[in-house]
C-alpha cells in the first residue's frame, strides 16, 4: 500500500475518533445517551472512541 494512502487513513481515523468524543463531550452527553439516540451500541461507541473499531468512511 502506498505510504501516503496509509498516512491519510491514519489521519482520517484519528480525526473521526477524536471528533466523535469531542462532539459528544461538547453536547454534555454520555456514551449511553449517544447510543440511545443513534441506535449504535455503547460498546461500538467506546470501541470507536478508543480506536478499537474504525467505521467505514462511507458512513462517517
Amino acid at each position: 500500500m502506498d505510504m501516503n494512502i496509509e498516512m491519510d487513513k491514519n489521519t482520517a481515523t484519528d480525526s473521526i475518533t477524536s471528533r466523535l468524543a469531542d462532539a459528544r463531550n461538547d453536547l454534555g452527553i454520555t456514551q449511553k445517551d449517544l447510543a440511545s439516540v443513534t441506535g449504535i451500541s455503547v460498546k461500538t461507541i467506546i470501541n470507536i472512541e478508543t480506536k478499537q473499531h474504525i467505521p467505514s468512511l462511507l458512513y462517517a
